[in-house]
């Protein structure tokens, strides 16, 4: 597995909460870096950021 596609087993799983907003990749929300990862809103206009590092 690489890390894209655990980026979308992670972001279709949050979409399927009910107190997420939207979820976005990194590169989606124009974030200036190489990792791959999430920006996750949820309803209460929090705002997390997910890094996905491949450790093996």
């Amino acid at each position: 597995m690489n890390k894209q596609t655990m980026e979308e087993i992670i972001a279709d799983l949050l979409t399927e909460q009910d107190e997420i907003r939207s979820t976005q990749t990194f590169e989606e929300a124009g974030m200036l870096t190489q990792n791959n990862g999430l920006v996750v809103r949820t309803i209460d206009g929090s705002e997390f950021q997910i890094t996905i590092v491949k450790s093996k």
